[in-house]
């Protein structure tokens, strides 16, 4: 779940992975992410839930305005361009695609 520290411009936005630009570009509230994930990719909820530090991180990211999280992505991704790659490491193929999966469907949790 490091993908919620990747918490850009419309550029570099563009060529952000999609994990970063999914969660960057979701309306959706943190109880909406967490619920979604619970039931959707349960994985990846209960590595969240072991880590108070990734929780805290994405709630705050998802308290930003759509367009602070996507400078906060361009500024971590400028800092560390490996990040993207991190990030998929971290929560492996399958994590990607439900973390993407996630942040489209949590309007309905």
């Amino acid at each position: 779940m490091t993908a919620a520290i990747a918490f850009s411009p419309a550029a570099g936005l563009a060529s952000a992975d999609p994990v970063t630009s999914a969660l960057a570009t979701t309306t959706c509230s943190y109880a909406q992410v967490t619920a979604a994930m619970a039931a959707q990719a349960p994985d990846l909820a209960g590595l969240l839930t072991s880590h108070s530090n990734m929780q805290t991180k994405l709630q705050q990211f998802l308290a930003l305005p759509i367009n602070q999280r996507q400078q906060a992505i361009a500024q971590q991704q400028a800092a560390n361009p490996q990040m993207d790659q991190m990030i998929t490491r971290a929560i492996g193929p399958q994590g990607a695609q439900e973390m993407i999966q996630v942040a489209s469907t949590c309007r309905s949790y």
